[in-house]
């Protein structure tokens, strides 16, 4: 994928999101046959479907929005740098979830990647939420506040271990 220089593309930004949400799967169906508690087995299961549901919700977004953004910057890529830089220090990177996986010692481990990934998609979300049209921006904010429900379930399960 590339950057533009001046301005991200809708193209662009929905093929951050597509990875993003792929990454996320992958690591919770790749997690669970590591997870122990029950509780926790039904949690990824779910968050695997969240992430299918959101991938398919990006692409339904990407098929409707036509904008480029143009963000008010210092100095000429400034805001693609920082956007990259949210976007590269996203704990799942499809390229790396294999490795994430390995790190996984018990449940807990399991729970912190997890409220980690949610974490960063709602930061790299309401970025692409600022840059996008109304529309974009509706669906954004829903999926943002799914990403808030996923947390709150997460941390309730993290609280009751």
């Amino acid at each position: 994928m590339g950057w533009s220089m001046l301005k991200f593309s809708a193209e662009e930004i929905i093929e951050i999101a597509l990875q993003m949400e792929e990454s996320g799967k992958l690591f919770y169906e790749k997690a669970l046959p590591l997870a122990k508690g029950d509780k926790l087995k039904e949690m990824l299961i779910y968050l695997a479907q969240e992430e299918e549901k959101h991938y398919h919700a990006f692409r339904e977004l990407g098929s409707q929005l036509k904008y480029q953004f143009r963000p008010n910057e210092s100095f000429a890529g400034e805001y693609e740098a920082y956007v990259k830089s949210l976007v590269d220090s996203h704990i799942f990177k499809l390229s790396e979830v294999e490795d994430l996986v390995k790190e996984i010692k018990n449940d807990r481990d399991i729970l912190h990647f997890a409220i980690s990934f949610e974490k960063d998609s709602i930061i790299i979300f309401q970025e692409f939420k600022n840059a996008s049209n109304k529309e974009g921006a509706e669906i954004l904010e829903k999926l943002i506040n799914e990403e808030r429900g996923h947390i709150r379930k997460i941390n309730e399960l993290f609280r009751s271990m």
